[in-house]
Formats: structure tokens, C-alpha cells, sequence
């Protein structure tokens, strides 16, 4: 893996990290919380599939 993707997958880790802790640690009910923490969840999930999908790209066309 060069140092971009390390990098990148780096950030987006600390950025969930983060927006969990935001999201678990507002003065919020606990429904709410868990319905948030479900969203970031399957945006983090959309997103990494699309990084994936773009370096699995990138490879193909480095190899032909």
C-alpha cells in the first residue's frame, strides 16, 4: 500500500473516530444517538466502498 492510501485510510478512520465521539458524547436521547450513529455508519460504509472501487480502477489501469 504506498503512503497515499495509508494516509487517506488514516484520515477517514480518525474522521469517524471523531464524528463518533461528537455524535455519543452530545447531550442527545439515546434513540437519537443510535439513529445518528446509524447514519454515519452506512455513509462511512458508501464511502469506503467508492474508495475501494476507485483504487481497484486505478490498479486495472496501471496493469494494462
Amino acid at each position: 500500500m504506498n503512503s497515499f492510501l495509508k494516509g487517506a485510510t488514516l484520515f477517514l478512520g480518525g474522521a469517524l473516530v471523531g464524528a463518533a465521539a461528537i455524535i455519543l458524547l452530545a447531550p442527545k436521547a439515546g434513540e437519537e444517538a443510535r439513529q445518528q450513529l446509524a447514519d454515519l455508519a452506512e455513509k462511512a460504509k458508501k464511502q469506503a466502498e467508492e474508495y475501494c472501487h476507485k483504487t481497484d480502477e486505478a490498479k486495472e489501469d496501471k496493469n494494462e
